[in-house]
């Protein structure tokens, strides 16, 4: 488990995040969105422990954070940083040199469906993957990521995501930052909406959406007809009730979930600094 406690950080006068907490277990992912500026990067290279933060803490299973912490965790930065002289079966070996462990490198190159090409001639997409597979070679319980679909088409997106689900299911905590809502509702367990570095929502993706459902109830009372829209569900069975007592009969209830992106912008809309 990874507990994040209060975290700060200054650059400066200005304070790029302001009492952060959330919290994400193991085999869970956890997607923070945020419009640019709201701190979500600085808050991942805090978790990974590339700055140090000016207050507050973070906890690995349990610990303090420290340099050892650095063995458990795999950290893919927003952009790539690759050498294009190599091929990527060289690239991952130097890595894995670095890292101190012995892999087959073909394996990462089937599971990512990567070419053993010169990374001088791959697509954004693939060079992506590439820096995806570097992060996985010590087998790091936990993986941070910044904007790991970031800029990418479709297709690629949609192959690294189910890879990240796939990657959880194995037991790995998985915390990444992302723009695009819809790969974000796709994959994530827990939800950290970040405005002007600090957190207007931590909690599950199901809590967040559910507390925007819509209930429109369609109703009819001495043959009069009516409709009601609510959002609360104990709302909604105390008037059913009363539509009951009046002898009146409910036709239909119809149930509005939205989508991730429309929650997000009445959240950060709604909340100012």
């Amino acid at each position: 488990m990874i507990e994040v406690i209060n975290l700060v950080k200054k650059y400066g006068i200005f304070e790029a995040v302001k009492g952060v907490s959330f919290s994400v277990k193991k085999g869970e992912i956890l997607g923070i969105i945020g419009e640019n500026g709201a701190g979500k990067s600085t808050t991942l290279k805090i978790l990974a422990g590339l700055i140090e933060p000016d207050g507050g803490e973070v906890k690995y299973f349990g610990r303090n954070f420290d340099d050892g912490m650095k063995k458990i965790i795999g950290y893919l930065p927003e952009i790539d940083a690759l050498y294009d002289s190599m091929k990527v079966s060289e690239y991952l070996n130097l890595f894995a040199d670095i890292y101190g462990v012995t892999v087959n490198t073909d394996r990462f190159l089937r599971r990512l469906d990567i070419p053993d090409k010169y990374i001088s001639e791959l697509s954004k997409g693939m060079k992506r993957k590439v820096s995806i597979a570097r992060t996985l070679l010590h087998n790091p319980k936990v993986l941070i990521y910044d904007e790991p679909t970031g800029g990418l088409d479709p297709t690629t997106s949609l192959s690294i995501a189910e890879l990240l689900r796939e990657l959880a299911e194995e037991g790995k905590i998985i915390v990444f930052s992302a723009h695009n809502m819809y790969y974000v509702e796709k994959i994530a367990d827990r939800v950290v909406v970040m405005k002007g570095g600090r957190v207007l929502y931590s909690g599950s993706l199901a809590g967040l959406i559910g507390q925007n459902t819509t209930y429109r109830v369609y109703y009819s009372i001495n043959g009069q007809s009516g409709t009601l829209e609510l959002s609360e569900v104990d709302e909604l069975l105390e008037f059913v009730e009363k539509v009951k007592e009046q002898g009146g009969k409910v036709l239909e209830i119809e149930r509005e979930v939205p989508r991730l992106e429309n929650v997000y912008f009445n959240l950060i809309g709604r909340k100012e600094n």
